[in-house]
């Protein structure tokens, strides 16, 4: 009888494997981008949508090629969904095609 060890996907006890190569295939079967994604995004977002517009939003997410943000009113998430396609070309610049495909804006005033 063969006893397999658990998260070994299979493997009959095999090599450990590296913290960061178990994250990475559990970030890629949940959609969810490289893990500096987000960071290099969030540390980088004046310069994807300028310093006025950057004081407005929040990054939420990067979730299967969607980022997520939320703006402080109606008006700069209108101006934030006419950048998308600006936005989404400076991202991939940055962190990979691929990884934000579109944006998704929500108001929330709070």
């Amino acid at each position: 009888m063969t006893r397999r060890g658990r998260g070994d996907g299979g493997k009959e006890h095999g090599e450990p494997r590296r913290l960061r190569d178990a994250l990475a295939e559990v970030t890629a079967d949940l959609g969810l981008p490289e893990p500096d994604a987000f960071r290099v995004l969030a540390a980088n977002w004046q310069d994807l949508v300028g310093d006025e517009l950057a004081e407005h939003c929040r990054l939420q997410s990067v979730r299967d090629g969607v980022l997520r943000v939320s703006v402080d009113s109606a008006p700069r998430a209108t101006q934030l969904r006419y950048l998308e396609s600006d936005v989404v070309d400076r991202a991939s610049a940055l962190v990979g095609a691929g990884v934000v495909r579109a944006v998704q804006v929500r108001v929330d005033a709070s």
